[in-house]
């Protein structure tokens, strides 16, 4: 009963924190603040959740089992990068 309850409560910080940043997304200090656990100044694979955990292999560049904030900053950034090409690409015509 309490897990259930802990995820749920993660989730819902996490959505919290996006929509408090000023352009909807985490900023790199918030998401290491709140997956940090042990506050080492990574976020370990155990430590990693949504999006982050689903990517990690890829976000961790340096493959040493941990996200640093440069990694996570780089990831966050290539995404914003992604997205933006996406929005700006014309639409299929049929």
């Amino acid at each position: 009963m309490i897990k259930p309850f802990l995820i749920s409560a993660a989730s819902l910080m996490l959505i919290s924190t996006a929509a408090n940043a000023q352009d909807g997304m985490p900023t790199v200090e918030q998401i290491m603040g709140f997956l940090d656990a042990d506050q080492d100044g990574f976020i370990q694979q155990t430590e990693a959740m949504g999006p982050l955990a689903d990517n990690f292999t890829l976000i961790d560049a340096d493959k040493d089992g941990k996200v640093s904030p440069d990694e996570l900053k780089a990831a966050m950034e290539m995404k914003a990068k992604m997205d933006a090409e996406k929005a700006a690409a014309p639409a299929p015509s049929n």
